[in-house]
């Protein structure tokens, strides 16, 4: 009988090299996944509901509120997202300077970018369009100062020779303030019908709001460098959070939005935004074609396209 030859003995310190590389991944990626739920436990990642601010003021007021009631609640939706940055543990983080830790939380940063641009882009409309009674009526002096001067201000100006990104948007909640006081008292006007819903709406929807946002998340992947994919994804989220909070008290003050626009639409689209607003994936990665890996900016698109859609048919039922 022919004997099986003997197998090679592999010296130790090989067998202590595979071992190692066998180990190496589990242990990398355990210690990240670690370190990032630590991280989540102090600083929020994922937002599955609206803010503080929205749900009190909603337990306050309702479908049965005065215009100047509503015209306050709905402001409080607008800002509310940005107060609650400027609040978070590591506060306004996007224009940190390069020797601050928090400097290099990119994917915070990236969500306070999207944050201010959707508060922005609220307010410009508040302002000229549900703060006065018609187009040829003034602006509120407080508000055209938010819009022109204070909530345009820079996410990245630090503020050593100048105002801070922080002050110029604390300042903006301020003057937001002012024009409810002046709602209060008779002094200041708020006027949202039918028409101005339609084109509120239409607004939020069109290309120059989400749809800007969403030509981000569809971009071929082939010119968007890995590095970037990330910072793409947080971004949409923080434009979201500000429409879901801001289109949340809509809905809630204005119930014939969902009477003529069908329960299911309403449903779909805040389902869509609940979906992106806890969109936090360990590590984000773009599959190609037919890649087994997940393309996550893909993925957060498709919400986007799905809510997009809904809000489109939820502005053309007011319409008809």
């Amino acid at each position: 009988m022919k004997k099986m030859p003997k197998l090679p003995r592999i010296p130790l310190k090989y067998l202590i090299i595979i071992v190692a590389l066998f180990l190496f991944w589990p242990l990398l990626f355990g210690g990240y996944y670690a370190m990032y739920n630590l991280y989540r436990s102090v600083d929020p990642t994922q937002f599955p509901a609206v803010s503080e601010a929205v749900s009190e003021t909603m337990a306050l007021t309702g479908a049965n509120a005065t215009d100047p009631e509503k015209g306050a609640a709905l402001l409080t939706s607008v800002s509310a997202q940005l107060q609650r940055e400027l609040d978070s543990p590591f506060g306004w983080s996007a224009n940190d300077a390069f020797y601050f830790p928090t400097k290099y939380l990119d994917n915070r940063a990236n969500r306070q970018r999207g944050v201010i641009f959707a508060t922005r882009m609220l307010t410009r409309y508040f302002s000229t369009h549900l703060a006065k009674l018609g187009q040829a009526d003034p602006e509120n002096e407080h508000l055209k100062e938010v819009r022109e001067k204070h909530i345009v201000y820079g996410a990245e100006i630090w503020g050593f020779f100048r105002a801070s990104a922080e002050k110029e948007y604390k300042r903006s909640i301020e003057l937001m303030d002012e024009y409810k006081a002046e709602l209060a008292d008779g002094k200041a006007t708020f006027n949202a019908r039918t028409d101005d819903i339609y084109n509120n709406l239409t607004f939020i929807d069109g290309e120059e709001f989400l749809g800007q946002v969403l030509g981000s998340l569809v971009q071929a992947n082939d010119e968007v460098s890995f590095w970037e994919l990330d910072d793409r994804i947080k971004y949409a989220q923080g434009v979201v959070l500000v429409v879901r909070d801001y289109l949340t008290m809509l809905v809630h003050l204005y119930p014939e939005i969902v009477e003529k626009g069908g329960e299911q639409n309403v449903a779909v689209a805040f389902k869509d935004m609940d979906r992106i607003c806890t969109f936090d994936p360990l590590i984000v990665l773009r599959g190609d074609h037919d890649s087994l890996l997940a393309d996550h900016r893909g993925k957060m698109a498709r919400y986007f396209i799905s809510m997009m859609r809904r809000l489109e048919d939820l502005a053309n039922s007011l319409r008809s």
